[in-house]
């Protein structure tokens, strides 16, 4: 007790010292509630239904469309880009979308993949970017098909992100405007990418674990731009093993770059296992071995299918 009195005098003679003045307390007046003002519990549950027959009712549209059973209302309650849109502004884009030249049933996969479209300007957004492609002397289907793609490339800004990137790739790789676009076009996911915090890194990577050139590397994005979206780690594991348990040059890699997109266990490792097995591991290309089905890849040895899938179960 005596601690704590001498404690509170030494709080007041501080206080004191700093002439700190102390406000009087100011005390509003306590609202009475009237039963009148207490928030109508019907009123809220009415509310939550209207809306659940709204998203019903775009869902329905939607669904009236094409076949996109896919796609179910929980995908739409999720999409609050679409949901929380009225029902003239989703009917006015699926109408951009036909005018353009798709079918209501690909405006509606569209939609479900990038629903933010909804709320797009057509004009300033849609529109000017179409336009644009069409001065480069990209087919209309060809734009489609990238839109259809990557529906996320339209809520790219033309100037601030689209048009950048491709200077960028035109710069770095000496390609003329017609092959950045075609590289674009190839794999329009690539605008999403960061140039410095992802594709700058996966490039520099690249020169040095597959000891290519700046020319090289050129030649790899002209032909597998997907590259870029690739795992380091997952690359690193199919270059070692095509190298050192195989035996195959890295200049193949230059040749047919799409053999990074393959998977190692399932496709690569089984292919040329097989292929070292007959004493042929240097008997196909790259190109020859892994895009053909295992059917056709078995019979262009001379051997059955299912041989090929009794050596696979083999390696398990």
């Amino acid at each position: 007790m005596e601690a704590r009195h001498v404690l509170l005098q030494a709080t007041m003679a501080r206080m004191a010292s700093m002439q700190v003045r102390l406000k009087p307390m100011q005390v509003r007046p306590v609202r009475v509630w009237a039963a009148s003002d207490a928030p109508a519990r019907g009123s809220r549950a009415e509310a939550a239904e209207e809306r659940e027959e709204r998203l019903l009712e775009k869902y329905e549209y939607l669904l009236s469309l094409g076949n996109v059973d896919e796609f179910h209302l929980t995908d739409l309650k999720r999409r609050k880009s679409i949901s929380a849109r009225s029902m003239g502004a989703l009917k006015r884009c699926v109408e951009w979308l036909t005018d353009l030249g798709m079918t209501e049933q690909e405006a509606v996969r569209v939609i479900f993949r990038f629903p933010p479209i909804v709320g797009l300007n057509y004009e300033r957004k849609i529109e000017a970017t179409y336009e644009w492609f069409q001065t480069k002397e990209v087919a209309k289907e060809k734009f489609l098909a990238l839109v259809i793609r990557y529906p996320q490339f339209l809520g790219l800004s033309l100037e601030d992100n689209i048009i950048p990137a491709l200077g960028w790739y035109m710069q770095t790789f000496d390609f003329t405007e017609e092959e950045a676009i075609k590289v674009l076009l190839k794999h329009p996911v690539i605008l999403g990418y960061s140039i410095e915090k992802k594709v700058i890194p996966f490039l520099e990577y690249l020169m040095e674990e597959a000891s290519l050139t700046k020319e090289e590397v050129a030649v790899v994005v002209k032909v597998f731009p997907q590259i870029i979206g690739l795992n380091k780690k997952s690359v690193s594991k199919k270059l070692d093993f095509i190298r050192n348990d195989i035996g195959i040059e890295i200049d193949d890699l230059v040749k047919f770059p799409h053999l990074c997109g393959y998977s190692l266990e399932k496709r690569i490792r089984p292919r040329y296992m097989y292929l070292k097995h007959l004493g042929k591991e240097f008997a196909l290309p790259p190109s020859k071995v892994l895009p053909a089905t295992d059917a056709d890849f078995a019979s262009r040895l001379g051997k059955s299918h299912e041989d090929y899938m009794e050596f696979c179960k083999s390696l398990r």
